[in-house]
C-alpha cells in the first residue's frame, strides 16, 4: 500500500470554505470521502460511505487499494491518447458553486464549514424556497437498495443478488464487476451510489459489467443489462445521518428510549420498541395522533422491535409521507391505547444549523 500511495499526490481538506461542492460532490453527512482526479481536476473516482450500521464498515484497506490500482491503470491509458476519453471522468456540473452559495448558510454561518452542514443547509434552503422535496432525504442509495451485494475487499464486485428483486432476473451473476452506470464510470461502491444518486427515476438504470472467465486471459467480456428499481427504493436508514436533526419534520415532541431499569418497571422487554414522550412542543405529528407527555410509544404501525428516538423518527420518515395515516400504540398511565393521526406537512421555523 506504501508503494501505491506514493504514485499519488495525496492533498488533505480540513474544511468546506470556498470549495467547488459542483465538482467535489459526495455525501455530506459521511465520516470520510477521497477524490482520485488528474492534474486538471477531472475526477476519475469517489471511495468513502457509511451506513447506520457502521462509520467505516464499506470501506477497507483492500478495496481502497482496488480503487486506487484501476485508477492509475485508467489515467496511464489517457496519457496515450490525445484527446483523451472523457468517458472515463465522471460527468461534474459546468457551473462551479461553493457552499457560501447557500443563501441561509452565507447569512447565518462563521467560520469553518463542516461537510454535513452543507447537507443541513441544503435542506433548509430547499424549505425556504419551496423547493423541499422527501427524496433530498435519501441520498446516496446503497447497492443493497437494487439488490446488490459487493465484496467489501474489491469494493465493485457483485458477491450475491437479492433474488427477491428484479435485478437477480437481469442475467448479471455473483463476481461480475460493475464498470458502469449511465455515464458514471465505477471504480468503488461510492461511484455506484453516487450514480443511484444523481440518477432520474423517469429512465431506466443502465448498467455494464465484465464477467471474468476461468482460463481467459484476452480482456474480460462486457454487460449492459437495464435494472427495474423496486418501489421506494431509495430509501434507507436516516438516524446514523447529522442532517436528521435539520429536516422540516415538526415531530412535535422529544422523547428517549427506554433504559434497562424503566423497561423492568413497566414490564416492557429489552428488544421491544419504547419511546418516552417527555415534552410537548407545539404543533406536528404528536398533536395530529394525540401523543401526551408521559405516553411510552410501543409499536408504529405493526412494527415493534427496538430504536433508538433517532431510529424511531427515521423510521416515521422512511415510510410517511404528509398526509399519510400514522398509527401508534402507547402505554398510558400503564395502559395501552392506539392512537392515529396524519403525517403533517414539512415545517420548520430554524433558518441556521447548530
Amino acid at each position: 500500500m506504501k508503494a501505491l500511495r506514493a504514485r499519488f499526490e495525496c492533498v488533505r481538506v480540513t474544511q468546506m470554505n470556498g470549495v467547488d461542492i459542483a465538482r467535489f460532490e459526495f455525501d455530506y453527512d459521511t465520516t470520510w470521502a477521497a477524490f482520485f482526479l488528474d492534474a486538471d481536476l477531472n475526477v476519475y473516482s469517489r471511495y468513502g460511505g457509511r451506513d447506520s450500521d457502521s462509520a467505516e464498515g464499506r470501506m477497507s484497506i483492500e478495496s481502497l487499494a482496488a480503487t486506487m490500482t484501476e485508477v492509475l491503470e485508467v489515467h496511464e491509458r489517457q496519457k496515450g491518447h490525445a484527446p483523451a476519453d472523457a468517458a472515463n471522468w465522471q460527468p461534474v456540473a459546468q457551473e462551479s458553486t461553493t457552499p457560501e452559495a447557500i443563501p441561509l448558510l452565507a447569512q447565518s454561518h462563521q467560520g469553518c464549514i463542516h461537510c454535513h452542514q452543507i447537507q443541513e443547509y441544503r435542506l433548509l434552503q430547499a424549505f425556504h424556497d419551496k423547493q423541499f422535496q422527501r427524496n433530498l432525504l435519501f441520498g446516496y442509495p446503497l447497492p443493497e437498495n437494487i439488490g446488490l451485494r459487493f465484496d467489501r475487499a474489491h469494493g465493485h464486485k457483485i458477491e450475491s443478488l437479492d433474488e427477491a428483486l428484479p435485478v437477480a432476473r437481469t442475467g448479471l451473476k455473483a463476481g461480475d464487476v460493475i464498470t458502469r452506470v449511465g455515464d458514471v464510470p465505477i471504480h468503488s461502491e461510492m461511484d455506484l451510489r453516487w450514480a443511484l444518486h444523481r440518477h432520474d427515476d423517469r429512465r431506466p438504470l443502465k448498467v455494464q459489467a465484465q464477467r471474468r472467465v476461468a482460463g481467459r486471459t484476452n480482456p474480460p467480456p462486457s454487460i449492459e443489462v437495464e435494472i427495474s428499481l423496486p418501489e421506494s427504493w431509495r430509501q434507507t436508514d436516516l438516524s446514523w445521518r447529522k442532517s436528521l436533526r435539520s429536516v422540516p419534520f415538526p415531530l412535535g415532541f422529544l422523547g428517549y428510549a427506554l433504559g434497562r431499569e424503566e423497561r423492568a418497571k413497566a414490564d416492557l422487554p429489552e428488544n421491544v420498541l419504547a419511546i418516552r414522550v417527555v415534552s410537548i412542543r407545539g404543533a406536528g405529528l404528536a398533536e395530529a395522533v394525540g401523543l401526551r407527555k408521559g405516553d411510552v410509544i410501543t409499536a408504529l404501525a405493526d412494527r415493534r422491535q427496538s430504536r433508538t428516538f433517532d431510529q424511531f423518527k427515521s423510521d416515521l420518515l422512511r415510510d410517511h409521507a404528509p398526509g399519510d395515516r400514522v398509527r401508534l400504540k402507547v402505554l398510558r398511565e400503564g395502559r395501552g391505547q392506539s392512537l392515529e393521526g396524519a403525517f403533517p406537512d414539512w415545517l420548520t421555523t430554524d433558518i441556521a444549523v447548530p
